[in-house]
């Protein structure tokens, strides 16, 4: 469900018109499109939204930490499912799919309890740069030559 979109302008000029569109829209939530393209555009969301976000995502966040934290099996049924998640996680190696479950987990539960998701995001694209070095065959010969020397390990930073 995508948002509406208003240019900046339009919220100055006309904030009732904005807001109506706001409470019409299904999303709950109008794009702010800004004209800087250095700038990122803004997201105007109804505070019940917002709330019902947080509280999704902090609930999500609780039931994979306990079912990762269960047993070595439930955490290796996770790794394994990554790649639904994020298609480019394909590239990594079973022993980075594993090491990408477990940061992951335990930046989840960090981010969620600092109401932040920039620590989950930093970690995905951490993950994201090694499954590209591994995806390019010439990054990929290099990083393979480095594990058998023992250079390299896991992820890129």
């Amino acid at each position: 469900m995508r948002a509406p979109e208003v240019n900046l302008s339009e919220l100055s000029l006309h904030p009732r018109r904005v807001v109506e569109r706001l409470e019409a829209a299904p999303s709950r939530s109008v794009r702010i499109r800004r004209r800087e393209k250095d700038k990122p555009d803004l997201l105007l969301v109804t505070a019940e939204r917002a709330e019902q976000a947080v509280a999704g995502f902090s609930a999500t966040v609780t039931l994979l930490v306990k079912l990762m934290r269960r047993s070595a099996e439930t955490a290796a049924l996770a790794a394994e499912a990554l790649p639904a998640a994020f298609p480019w996680a394909r590239y990594l190696s079973t022993e980075e799919l594993h090491a990408f479950a477990g940061e992951l987990v335990e930046t989840l539960e960090r981010a969620e309890s600092l109401g932040s998701p920039v620590p989950f995001a930093t970690l995905v694209a951490k993950w994201k740069q090694t499954a590209e070095a591994r995806a390019d065959p010439e990054l990929a010969a290099i990083l393979r030559r480095n594990d058998h020397s023992g250079q390299y390990s896991g992820q890129l930073s």
